[in-house]
């Protein structure tokens, strides 16, 4: 049984992004922010990197900017401004440039222009991609393996954050767009998007790129929001496409889903849910014939990631995990699952489950555990309405005056469930408390330490689901979780875990994901790589190296993002039989 994530050491690790460019001033007294990587090898056995250079996430300056390693991507030739674009100026920045190489040689980046004037907000993409705001799609082309390019070429007006391109087996190019409408099926639609939702398309060109007329819906659920979608051809006319989950900014706890076309990507079949939680996935196919996608990892632990897989394999669901130590949740020597937290996101423990999609789901979760010592939001059930556990006594977390007092801190078995409108505690198979759930019902499936929960120090803290760990400390024991989510309208799940079988909630991520590094949410990611004909894989990323805080969010302490690769082979990303 594997305890810890498969890691990459830092001698694989190499810093693509100078420290400084000469001729450019940053017009953020904090410096340059470094985002959306990608990277193709070229016929000559070298390497061509693409990534953006801006004044911030949400940029005023940006730059689409193309560096070259010919060491197998160890060290990267000074880059180039391959097209700059400023709100004061233009009017414009560029979002989320993206790199591809076709059989041909030829290299192509496809980039995504927003306009912003000065004093504009950075809108989300529903917003932008109306005329009143305006958003398009630019090819740019190389015929020389990078050294020289052509473009922009303007291709659509609809931007939309486009993937990698990719080239089927019969040279019709496809590219993925993340498009927006409105529903009414979302109750209490949640921010930030509220009852706009996210959907996916297919853009096809059967030319080389001169002209983009195919569009094929891919992805259309307003409980999923899919976007940011990866494709990969891995064998003629077999099609994979990886989503990324745009609902609530993905934080309600939807894996990502898989979705198949047997047709060339004319259609798609039903989605199916993942066992990882990927922002910008890229996959492509290994020379091996397996699959790897590299992506930001979101809810839980942030970071960026890596994952490989066989195209036919049947992959099962497992919640996300938040466990920045390892060591905080670990297996004891009685069958017990040890959970030890403090104060903080960095010390915190929460395994994070398919959502109820509104208050109309059944949701039942029964565990087995002890509680040691437990604050407010240390020890809690959400299942779909909160229910805190500290060791005196059982409540409703945001209600706390609906409970009971109760020795938890001797073994228990715990059935909560949620239906009807009612919210119901069992313990030990008698029903200790009942009692209407109103507006306490949540979306939120999770077990451990709340995030977001009461007792905020600080208002900003309240409504927090990304990272709002607070009044979290605790010390608990758990033997078994079962964990059931009954939605009308999407997906279900039906999930158990033992202590004696001495594997954990989150196994799957233990045995299989690759953990490249650890960085906050929106200072990480958007990732691209390719292999090289003797078989070396590069990765390249944007990361703050290491630290739980954002730059983004102007948390005190947090580095500037940066690009990094990773130069790796296959069986760095597997584990050894």
């Amino acid at each position: 049984m594997n305890t810890q994530p498969i890691r990459i050491s830092d001698d694989k690790k190499f810093q693509v992004s100078p420290g400084h460019y000469d001729g450019l001033v940053c017009p953020n007294p904090k410096g340059w922010y470094h985002s959306s990587a990608g990277v193709v090898a070229t016929r000559g056995g070298a390497l061509v990197a693409c990534y953006r250079l801006s004044d911030n996430h949400c940029a005023l300056y940006t730059s689409i900017m193309i560096t070259r390693s010919e060491d197998k991507g160890r060290t990267w030739s000074s880059p180039f401004v391959l097209s700059h674009r400023n709100v004061w100026q233009h009017h414009e920045a560029w979002v989320a440039p993206q790199i591809s190489r076709l059989r041909d040689g030829r290299i192509v980046v496809i980039a995504d222009l927003g306009q912003r004037n000065p004093g504009q907000d950075w809108p989300m993409l529903s917003a932008w991609q109306k005329p009143a705001r305006g958003m398009s799609n630019h090819l740019f082309w190389s015929d020389d393996d990078g050294r020289t390019w052509r473009g922009p070429r303007k291709i659509d007006d609809m931007g939309g954050e486009p993937s990698y391109i990719t080239e089927l087996h019969d040279g019709t190019l496809l590219y993925t767009r993340t498009d927006s409408a409105a529903t009414s099926k979302l109750k209490n639609p949640p921010p930030p998007w509220l009852n706009i939702y996210y959907k996916n398309s297919a853009v096809f060109s059967t030319d080389g790129g001169e002209t983009w007329g195919g569009v094929v819906s891919l992805a259309d659920d307003p409980f999923h929001g899919d976007c940011e979608v990866g494709v990969v051809e891995h064998a003629p006319n077999q099609l994979l496409a990886v989503t990324r989950i745009g609902m609530g900014a993905s934080f309600y706890g939807q894996p990502s889903r898989i979705v198949r076309s047997h047709n060339g990507g004319k259609t798609w079949d039903a989605p199916a849910l993942l066992p990882v939680y990927a922002h910008r996935p890229c996959v492509r196919q290994l020379q091996s014939g397996k699959l790897l996608v590299t992506y930001r990892n979101a809810p839980g632990t942030p970071g960026n990631r890596a994952f490989v897989f066989d195209p036919d394999e049947s992959l099962p669901y497992e919640p996300q995990a938040w466990i920045p130590e390892e060591e905080r949740c670990r297996l004891g020597n009685s069958d017990e699952l040890l959970i030890t937290t403090d104060e903080g996101k960095q010390s915190a423990v929460s395994f994070i489950f398919y959502p109820a999609q509104d208050d109309t789901a059944r949701v039942e979760i029964s565990a087995t555990l002890r509680v040691f010592s437990a604050d407010l939001n240390g020890c809690n059930l959400g299942a779909g309405c909160w229910v805190r556990l500290t060791p005196d006594r059982v409540c409703l977390g945001d209600q706390p005056e609906t409970g009971f007092n109760f020795d938890t801190t001797d073994w228990h078995d715990y059935r909560i469930v949620r239906e009807n409108g009612v919210i119901a505690v069992f313990v030990d198979g008698v029903e200790r408390l009942h009692a209407p759930v109103g507006d306490l019902w949540t979306r939120f499936v999770r077990v451990g330490n709340r995030v977001g929960g009461a007792g905020a120090i600080y208002e900003d803290q309240k409504n927090s689901i990304v990272d709002g760990y607070f009044r979290n400390a605790s010390r608990t024991s758990w033997k078994a979780i079962h964990v059931k989510v009954t939605n009308p309208d999407t997906h279900s799940i039906d999930w158990q875990w033992r202590a004696d079988s001495q594997t954990y909630p989150d196994q799957f991520r233990r045995d299989r994901v690759v953990e490249l590094d650890l960085s906050f949410f929106a200072d990480t990611g958007y990732s691209g790589w390719a292999q090289m004909d003797d078989g070396t894989i590069v990765i390249v990323d944007y990361t703050n190296g290491g630290c739980l805080d954002s730059h983004t969010w102007h948390h005190g302490g947090a580095r500037n993002p940066f690009i990094r690769a990773y130069v790796l082979h296959e069986e760095d990303l597997v584990r050894s039989r």
